[in-house]
Formats: structure tokens, C-alpha cells, sequence
């Protein structure tokens, strides 16, 4: 009997050596790149009102022109200066390589980088491009200007080598920042953004990087993922961008997919969205928006949640704690996501302020308050989005194989004593 258990006992153990060895084989062809925040980030009242208007021009302005005709040619992307709440991490450009720390945008989809020939304040506190110490380089000349809230920088396209998480994409073009008029780039702790939208989304015809990395072969899988841990809080580690694939070590339960429902921004329809019991709207669209903090809704929803805690049209009210208030409910392909309050509130002694904000437009932004509490897939293939609760594990390939197999012949070696 003893024999007979310790065989049935080593066979299942066997399998299971197998299956953790399948599983690390898959999470080794994922390719990651650490993505970081600001060692200052602190919300207040002025910041989340300054990011609400600042994607107000983002969304505004775009909302206005066809995805063909963006101010001068390039889409508008704001920036600012209220402690980066934005995602960014490490690429390189040209050969030899030339690195860069760009913020990560699903809301975008063109590249861009200052360039040594700017003379702006900005790009003197930044990383430059130079195009003459890269053998890679291809000039290309097309004007492009990116207008912001409160300035603009322009340049021309170029065309060079580009290396994201160990993979270069040839020939990628992309902005070279020549001037830059307004301050919202000088305290910017990163050098410029990497548009991860939809080619309809980019600006002159550009392929987007992720684009061409697909058209290269470079990934297993046409897909990428985000894990913001802790919601983006951690100083030195905010999180992770997967390329090729998602680590399912890194969320809970299975993943549940919704069509992109206009494949330029990472667009998908909502069943419903509620707070606690009262329904705030019912098959609005939403967008997967990594450029942003916030939740941002239309205003008729905003206005049902704001009266709900009798807040101001800032969103701020009186209260004494968000234990008591109702999570944030919204309903995909018939799974309930829940953000408790102590997320999409923002509490300041007396004061609360909503970290869901209102712009002039008719759909949904699920910035890192929903990002950061899901695990998210961007499958650009099948143009679909996978979501699931984040957990806090480390994934296989930090854990390691070594210490799995390690655990087995310990257990196995118990069983032979």
C-alpha cells in the first residue's frame, strides 16, 4: 500500500514538474519591460482636476478632426507636470544604441523622441536623439507638430532601428522633436511616448511600433499585456509590460475577452456600470487608456455619481471615511469588475474627492483606477481585450524553475524516508 501510494504520489508530482515546465517554457518567450512612476506621485485636488482637462484636450481634440486629420498631422497628446502619473520605461533607438524612457500609451500610436538639433528648455533636461552617431539612421523629412494644452513641439519624421524589452524593430519611423513652445515637457520625467493604439489611430501613414514588431515575426503572439501593480503606487517597481503574450502567474482566475469595438483607440462596450446598487449607465463604450490616471465618464453619468455622494462638478465632498461607500461595478461580457472606494476616491482629511472625471464626450476612459486593479490584454490579432483581477504574486520567471524542481525532490525525498 505504502509502495502504491509513493508511485501514484511520484506520478503526480512528475506531472506536475511537467506542466510548470510547459508553463515557464511559455512565460520565457514573453518579453518584459519594467515600467516606473514617479517617486513623488501624490494625488490632490489640483492634479486630478489638472489630468481631467489635460485628456480633455487629448480626447477633445481628436473627437473633432477624422483619425486622418489630427492638429498638424499628428495626434494630441497632453503631457504634464503634476508628478508624471504616467507609465513610462526603457527603449533604444539606432546603432549603437541610444536609450530613451518613454511613457507606454494604449491611447496613441505614433513615437516620438527631442532630438539633439532641439534648443528648447525641455529637451536640454532630456534625452536627445542624434541621428549622425547612428549607422541605422534614414532620413525621411516629413514635418510633424504635436499640439498640447498649453504648448506644441514639432520636428520631422526619421526612420532608425528601435529595441523594446530585447527585440528591434528595423526601419521604424518616428518623431524627431525639433522646438518645443509652453513648460509642460521640462518636467517630465520621461523623453517621449510610445503610441500602443491602433494604426488607424497614427498620424502620416506611420506603422506603429508593436505594429511592426507583429509584421517582423519579432513576437510568439500579436498580443501585449499590462500588469500595474499596485496601482502604479510602487516608487522603484509600478509594474510590468508584456510583448508577445500575457503571464497568467500575474492575474487571477481566467482572463474575460470583449470585442474592440472601433479598432483605432482599444475601444469596448460595457454591459453596465453601477455604483453599488444604482445603475449609472448601460452599454456605454470605454476605452482602455494607459495616458491616464483617472476613470473618466460622460457627463449625464458623472453627474448621477456625483449627486449620489453630493459632490461639486470637481467631484470633491464631505466625509469622514470610504469604508462605508459602494464599490465601482462595471459589467463585462456579463463578469462584474469591482473597484472598491478606497480607489476611486480620494480621501484628504474632511475632503473626498471622485477619481471618475468628466469631459465633453459620450463614452467611457478607464484609466490606471481600472487598469490598475485588472490585468489587462491588448490581443491586437483577434482585436479583442482580456481582462482579470491582478493578484500580487511574482510571476514564473521571477520565481524561477530551479526552486519548483527543488520543492518536488524535497517532497519526493520525504517520501522514500
Amino acid at each position: 500500500m505504502s509502495f502504491h501510494f509513493s508511485a501514484l504520489a511520484l506520478l503526480a508530482l512528475t506531472l506536475t514538474v511537467l506542466l510548470a515546465a510547459s508553463e515557464a517554457s511559455k512565460v520565457a518567450r514573453l518579453h518584459r519591460i519594467a515600467i516606473h512612476r514617479s517617486a513623488n506621485f501624490k494625488r490632490s485636488q489640483k492634479a486630478v482636476v489638472a489630468e481631467r482637462d489635460l485628456v480633455q484636450t487629448k480626447y477633445g481634440q481628436n473627437k473633432t478632426q477624422s483619425l486622418s486629420q489630427k492638429a498638424n498631422g499628428y495626434p494630441v497628446e497632453p503631457l504634464s507636470n503634476f508628478d508624471n502619473y504616467q507609465y513610462y520605461g526603457n527603449i533604444s533607438i539606432g546603432t549603437p544604441p541610444q536609450y530613451f524612457m518613454v511613457q507606454f500609451d494604449t491611447g496613441s500610436s505614433n513615437l516620438w523622441i527631442p532630438s539633439t538639433s532641439c534648443t528648447s528648455a525641455g529637451c536640454a533636461d532630456h534625452q536627445t536623439y542624434n541621428q549622425t552617431a547612428s549607422s541605422s539612421y534614414q532620413a525621411n523629412g516629413t514635418y510633424f507638430s504635436i499640439t498640447y494644452g498649453t504648448g506644441s513641439v514639432s520636428g520631422y519624421l526619421a526612420v532608425d532601428s528601435v529595441s523594446v524589452g530585447g527585440l528591434t524593430v528595423a526601419s521604424q519611423k518616428f518623431g524627431q522633436v525639433y522646438t518645443e513652445i509652453g513648460t509642460n515637457f521640462v518636467d517630465a520625467l520621461f523623453d517621449g511616448i510610445l503610441g500602443m493604439g491602433f494604426p488607424a489611430l497614427a498620424a502620416d501613414g506611420v506603422v506603429p511600433v508593436f505594429q511592426n514588431m507583429i509584421n517582423q515575426g519579432l513576437v510568439a503572439n500579436p498580443v501585449f499585456s499590462f500588469y500595474l501593480r499596485d496601482n502604479g503606487s510602487t516608487v522603484n517597481y509600478g509594474g510590468e509590460l508584456i510583448l508577445g503574450g500575457s503571464d497568467p502567474s500575474l492575474y487571477r482566475g481566467g482572463l474575460t475577452y470583449v470585442p474592440v469595438s472601433q479598432p483605432a483607440y482599444w475601444q469596448f462596450i460595457t454591459d453596465s456600470i453601477k455604483i453599488g446598487s444604482t445603475v449609472v449607465s448601460v452599454g456605454d463604450a470605454a476605452i482602455a487608456d494607459t495616458g491616464t490616471s483617472l476613470i473618466i465618464a460622460p457627463q449625464a453619468d458623472f453627474d448621477t455619481i456625483a449627486a449620489i455622494f453630493s459632490a461639486d462638478s470637481n467631484g470633491v465632498f464631505y466625509c469622514t471615511s470610504t469604508k462605508s461607500m459602494p464599490d465601482l461595478v462595471i459589467n463585462i461580457q456579463a463578469v462584474e469588475f469591482r473597484i472598491p472606494a478606497s480607489y476611486y476616491v480620494e480621501r484628504d482629511g474632511s475632503e473626498c474627492q471622485l477619481l471618475i472625471q468628466s469631459i465633453n464626450q459620450n463614452f467611457w476612459i478607464m484609466g490606471d483606477v481600472f487598469l490598475g486593479r485588472f490585468y489587462t490584454e491588448f490581443d491586437v490579432g483577434n482585436q479583442r481585450l482580456g481582462f482579470a483581477p491582478v493578484n500580487g504574486a511574482f510571476s514564473l520567471s521571477q520565481i524561477g524553475l530551479w526552486k519548483i524542481l527543488a520543492l518536488v525532490m524535497a517532497f519526493m525525498a520525504g517520501l522514500w524516508w
